[in-house]
């Protein structure tokens, strides 16, 4: 399978709320992880994307395209 690593917030130490005026997070991770995600989602990924985002499939697609192709 082809798959990258990429660095994401730990569960537990994620902002619980979002400041609305500036679109940022209140809080910010004090801690990463690495985590392994396939280059390629699954179809059941993207549905999942999509309804979480409340957008559609091509848009989470997107979307999901967009992380992966990132540079830090």
């Amino acid at each position: 399978m082809n798959a990258i690593s990429m660095t994401l917030p730990r569960e537990s130490q994620t902002a619980s709320r979002i400041d609305f005026t500036s679109g940022a997070p209140a809080d910010f991770p004090a801690e990463v992880s690495r985590t392994t995600v396939p280059l390629k989602p699954s179809a059941a990924m993207l549905a999942s994307g999509s309804r979480a985002g409340g957008v559609s499939v091509e848009v989470a697609w997107k979307i999901y395209q967009a992380m992966i192709n990132h540079q830090d």
